[in-house]
């Protein structure tokens, strides 16, 4: 295939970043042990090369010889992921906040014109791509800080026989090799997610697309190409215009706790027709299921036109048959497919809400618990005074990760409370209640060094 010369037109790359991916993806299973030295798993990478004929072994060579290993870090951020660690309520009253809506607004505003060409191309509305932006990169402040060719690497050595781990490693080495990045700038998730929306480097491959007509394609620095990339790639999961990605509703409790779909029992909305805990808008009416403002599921509305009584859902009940209920469609199975997990496709979904003015959660969340979330300001507030208690290796950013979860279980220890690990609002009143450290115990520690400390968690794709 030849190379690509950086300029472009629009309808090119997708079917030649097609061809490539496919020619990524073959090759040959290769068993190895996870941790095994990285030089040794660099030598094996390096056989596969005549697998993947667009990477030149001097792009390998190049990239892999002052390579980082990062499986270390890599082992501990994907078992602290907040999308899986903290409980629904805390991750969405994080992830849906005043700052967030308001941020996210701007952005509407700001890039109108283009969010409405991506919106005639792809079909999906401009709140849905400004929310992922936003839960993604915070609109893209927060990209990532490791080497993206270091973490796929790592990832793939963590597990030789994953032939997608693999394939992303590759793809990476070609982007840098194609100049799609610079190599200073090919920075990302410890994940290998990279630019304002966040996507694997095969991924990007696949689906990105140019947003401003310019002929250059750049998810790292231009907001147009990363919601046109968006856009491109909830298309290619399913998306459908005109379809709400849920519908909050109440339902009977057994029905509640017979058809609850969470985490992953909702695929069947990735299927042609009705199965498994999939019902029709019709079906989910007959069993007593009324939206919260008591009307039919079924009933037509009409700015959702393409919401019909043959629409398939699922019934998702993340805190049981007392806590909020929704009828997820298809839409959000494809923004579940972003990231797998449904605390982060409820956010995506109730922030694209909150942008078009739509409500967001209409019913409360039943759990006590709940009424200790901390918002993104308040988790702030927690981490200046975690830093104020003398544990620097904290970054005050408003984001979860080990760093601050690591200090949040050292000042559970010495109050003797159980160590969870659990940011709440108890604790920042604790906090609160001591004398401030007027001293400075992270004085000597420069705001630049403190940026970044804290390992906020980047979802992984």
């Amino acid at each position: 295939m030849a190379p690509y010369t950086g300029l472009m037109s629009f309808s090119t790359p997708i079917r030649r970043c097609c061809n490539l991916l496919a020619a990524l993806l073959v090759c040959i299973p290769v068993s190895g042990h996870a941790q095994m030295a990285l030089s040794q798993c660099i030598e094996t990478l390096q056989r596969e090369l005549p697998r993947y004929p667009n990477v030149r072994p001097e792009t390998f060579t190049t990239y892999t010889q002052e390579a980082q290993d990062l499986r270390p870090r890599i082992d501990k951020a994907s078992s602290t992921q907040p999308e899986f660690e903290l409980q629904i309520w805390d991750y969405l009253a994080r992830l849906v906040d005043a700052e967030r809506i308001s941020d996210g607004q701007a952005v509407l505003a700001e890039q109108s014109s283009a969010l409405a060409r991506i919106a005639a191309r792809y079909g999906v509305d401009p709140a849905t791509v400004v929310a992922v932006l936003g839960v993604e990169s915070d609109f893209g402040r927060l990209q990532g800080r490791h080497k993206v060719i270091d973490a796929t690497l790592s990832r793939a050595c963590l597990r030789l026989s994953n032939q997608e781990r693999k394939a992303h490693f590759f793809a990476a080495l070609w982007l840098a090799q194609q100049g799609f990045v610079k190599p200073d700038d090919f920075r990302g998730s410890w994940a290998g997610a990279f630019g304002m929306t966040q996507f694997m480097p095969g991924t990007h491959l696949q689906f990105m697309a140019d947003g401003d007509g310019d002929g250059i394609i750049d998810t790292l620095g231009n907001m147009p190409d990363a919601l046109a990339t968006t856009a491109n790639y909830l298309k290619g999961l399913g998306w459908t215009d005109g379809l709400p990605w849920a519908i909050e509703v109440s339902a009977p409790p057994g029905v509640t706790r017979q058809h609850d779909s969470s985490e992953r029992e909702h695929n069947c909305l990735g299927k042609a027709q009705p199965s498994g805990k999939c019902r029709t808008l019709a079906q989910w009416a007959a069993l007593g299921v009324r939206r919260v403002d008591g009307k039919s599921p079924a009933d037509r509305q009409a700015r959702w036109p393409s919401l019909e009584s043959s629409t398939s859902a699922a019934l998702l009940a993340p805190a049981g048959p007392d806590g909020p209920a929704w009828l997820l469609t298809k839409n959000f199975h494809a923004i579940w497919q972003y990231n797998r997990a449904d605390s982060y496709a409820l956010a995506i979904g109730q922030l694209s809400a909150a942008l078009r003015g739509d409500p967001t959660q209409q019913t409360p969340w039943s759990n006590p618990d709940a009424a200790l979330a901390l918002s993104r300001a308040g988790f702030s507030q927690l981490q200046t005074m975690l830093r104020a208690a003398g544990q620097c290796a904290v970054a005050v950013d408003g984001y979860d990760g080990p760093s601050t979860r690591e200090a949040i279980r050292a000042e559970e220890q010495r109050r003797g409370w159980s160590e969870t690990g659990q940011p709440t609002i108890l604790l920042l009143d604790k906090l609160r209640a001591e004398p401030f450290d007027s001293s400075g115990r992270c004085r000597t520690e420069s705001a630049a060094q403190a940026v970044g400390a804290n390992g906020a968690q980047q979802p992984a794709r």
